[in-house]
């Protein structure tokens, strides 16, 4: 390419969800303090190091402004009040607290390298069931809760700082026993190192190292909050019955960004990462009308304006021009595999390999799209990944960035040096609406629940417009407070979670801060909530959509074998290890749970990780549960040799409390290879049409291990015997 170099630019996305509740002042989570002391400061620290590597990092101002709030105003979470208070003065509600909260890390990386906090996860149980806290919490220790509270806020400090630091270090070798001296000095260190971090970014943006850009206040999908009709572009099918339009809220997302970054850093970002890298012509005007520059987007996206089909890599390696009325705007295109390989993939191999990888993939981007100085742009998020990697990712970006500072021919680069370089050549004729997921918005509004969000939101914001102004005039702080709190609830956040796409253990805490959001405007207004928002967006006895659904009727042989192939081929399946989480999870007992049925007979089929026959297995005991008019339990164990099961069937009684014994006959259960099961739909008080749930539980000495779905329960509808041909399918 006669002597040209390939550029990479790197954007690391630095963003967490807005956890404050501006009424009580109090964080809900603590994942700004937590990542802040484990990803922001390490980031732009690694750079110290190696002076040649130039990138981009994109901090939302929301996430700033909570980190500003810790370090300035002493801000709390609930994990830090609870942490703070002494171990022996910790009441039941707080230990059953700590119990499920105090283990959210990555078990493989944060909890199984130290014993002494493998320890308590061992004994507390690593899949257990919230009502089961109150029983877990009197078996533990005034001591085991101490050396809790230390540890979950130990374990989130990057290696950088734990190298630095020879107290913490000390700690992490000491490993249990923990004082309440220690536990003050390790919150003193987080402190300490959360003021560290704006410093950093200003001190590494000063050298001309890295640019720093912005998104949106409240991390809001722009397009939508401008008009929701813009979604039926990318899903025309989509209709909420009614429509959300608030171009004014989208500018002052903008707006309130762009003065917010300037008044941190001293400089007005040239740069945007749209939320989601969300994009439509409709907010161009916008972002340039701040000033703005450049933005950001995926390449689906960009193949997409341009209805291209052949060599992607000819137009996703140069920068392009998007026009609308007049206003003007550079755009980029990131790499999705490239991003993908950072996030998902490279995090399971060896630094090196992984490192050699991503350079192979990056020169033979740049030879296939044939460009003189092509630009690949590496985006992604600049925190969440890194604890799937051994030592925070530290040894990966070491070995990154020293291959990347003596490459010849290759060069890393702010968004804003290469387009000053090398200023687009090429206008865009059309921007396609879409975000980085399968570029379309399906995500944040493809759902019943997001659909009722976007409702809530809506009904509330209509409801503002008639009061607001009167209050702007008699309360100018109530009103500065209430616009503050419709921004915050239109951020993308509360609808990540709605949904079957995404799973939380905390997602219902998700929903809740939603909600209180929309209900502060209330409460600040001096007007009475209405009854709508004490209602929970997501659904608690919503269904769990299978990997594959039944397709047809099956009669597999009830041996604990896979008789032959098509036995099963028809059935439904739910696959744990595809169930979406936030929080990684260690290996499961539970593999697969295939479900079918014929007309007369409910088969249910699970996969171990293990044989079942295997003596790992004969401690555990075994729960198979239907939903229906009355609630029926399948009991069994594994224990005889040679795979013999023992079973006990059992119904709720009327005080939903007890179970009752049940008419056995007809049941079937056999353990080999697999566990097989046949129910009679009489036995279950199930008829043609009847709606049904199922879930399969796993227990140790009567305590919940796993729970799967692990919320929610798999859907069925008793069957007609016209089924198969209503479903039948080529």
């Amino acid at each position: 390419m006669d002597g040209s170099k390939i550029y990479i630019a790197f954007i690391w996305h630095m963003h967490q969800p807005y956890y404050k509740d501006l009424v009580t002042g109090k964080y809900a989570m603590p994942w700004v303090r937590l990542h802040g002391i484990k990803d922001y400061h390490f980031m732009a620290e690694l750079l110290d190091g190696y002076p040649k590597i130039r990138q981009t990092f994109n901090l939302v101002p929301s996430l700033v402004a909570q980190l500003e709030d810790y370090v300035n105003n002493n801000a709390k979470d609930y994990c830090l009040e609870v942490t703070e208070k002494k171990a022996e003065a910790l009441n039941p509600e707080d230990r059953a607290f700590i119990l499920w909260n105090f283990f959210m890390a990555n078990w493989d990386n944060m909890v199984k390298p130290y014993p002494g906090y493998l320890e308590l996860l061992e004994k507390r149980g690593y899949f257990i069931s919230q009502k089961e806290l109150p029983e877990l919490a009197v078996k533990f220790s005034v001591q085991e809760y101490l050396d809790l509270q230390v540890w979950f806020n130990l374990t989130w400090f990057d290696p950088l700082t734990i190298e630095k630091e020879p107290a913490l270090k000390a700690l992490k070798k000491k490993g249990r026993r923990f004082s309440e001296a220690d536990k003050i000095l390790v919150l003193k260190k987080q402190k300490e190192l959360l003021a560290k971090i704006i410093p950093k970014y200003k001190e590494v943006m000063s050298r001309g190292q890295i640019e720093l850009t912005t998104t949106p206040f409240y991390h809001p999908i722009l397009p939508l909050v401008y008009d929701t009709a813009i979604a039926k572009v990318s899903l025309p099918g989509h209709n909420m019955g009614f429509n959300f339009s608030a171009p004014e809220d989208a500018r002052q997302q903008v707006e309130r960004a762009v003065k917010y970054h300037e008044k941190t850093f001293g400089v007005k970002p040239q740069g945007m990462w749209p939320a989601e890298g969300s994009v439509s012509e409709d907010i161009i005007p916008l972002i340039s009308g701040c000033g703005l520059k450049w933005i950001a987007t995926d390449e689906e996206i960009l193949l997409h304006s341009l209805k291209i089909h052949d060599n992607k890599s000819n137009y996703i390696c140069k920068p392009y021009t998007v026009t609308k009325n007049g206003s003007r705007l550079n755009i980029i295109f990131r790499s999705k595999e490239l991003a993908d390989a950072l996030g998902f993939i490279y995090s399971k191999w060896e630094p090196e390999a992984a490192v050699n990888d991503f350079l192979v993939n990056i020169k033979k981007l740049a030879q296939s799209a044939n460009i003189k100085n092509p630009l690949i742009s590496v985006i992604l998020d600049g925190e969440n990944a890194w604890e799937y990697y051994k030592n925070n990712a530290l040894d990966f970006f070491n070995a990154l960035y020293e291959r990347l500072s003596k490459e010849e021919g290759i060069q890393t680069t702010t968004v804003s040096e290469y387009l000053e370089k090398f200023p687009p050549m090429e206008t865009l004729p059309y921007l396609y609406p879409g975000s980085w997921i399968n570029h379309d918005f399906y995500i944040w509004i493809g759902h019943e629940e997001d659909i009722k969000a976007w409702d809530y939101l809506n009904r509330v914001r209509q409801d503002m417009n008639t009061w607001k102004g009167e209050l702007k005039e008699k309360a100018p702080a109530s009103y500065e407070k209430i616009t503050e709190e419709l921004l915050i609830a239109e951020g993308s956040d509360w609808n990540w979670w709605y949904g079957d796409d995404h799973s939380s253990v905390q997602e219902e805490e998700f929903d809740k801060l939603f909600r209180r959001h929309l209900s502060n405007i209330y409460e600040i207004a001096g007007r009475e909530v209405p009854p709508f928002l004490f209602i929970p967006v997501i659904n608690d006895t919503k269904a769990v959509i299978p990997e594959v659904a039944i397709t047809g009727f099956i009669k597999p042989v009830i041996d604990g074998k896979i008789s032959h192939f098509y036995e099963w081929s028809a059935a439904g399946v739910f696959e744990v290890s595809k169930a979406s989480s936030a929080i990684h999870r260690a290996e499961t007992i539970t593999k697969k749970i295939h479900f079918g049925f014929d007309t007369a007979t409910l088969y249910l089929r699970v996969d171990f990780n293990n044989s079942p026959v295997v003596e790992k297995l004969k401690d555990f005991n075994f729960e198979a549960l239907v939903f229906g008019k009355t609630i029926y339990k399948l009991s069994f164990d594994l224990q005889k040799p040679g795979g013999e099961v023992v079973c006990n069937f059992t119904g709720q009684a009327e005080d939903k409390v007890t179970w009752e014994k049940r008419d056995f006959g007809g049941i079937a259960v056999a353990a080999d290879k697999i566990v097989e099961i046949a129910v009679p739909f009489k036995n279950l008080d199930l008829k043609e049409g009847d709606r049904a749930a199922i879930s399969f539980v796993v227990k140790k000495a009567a305590n919940e291990i796993e729970k799967w779905p692990a919320m929610g329960n798999i859907a069925i509808t008793v069957p007609t015997k016209e089924f198969e041909s209503i479903n039948w399918q080529v």
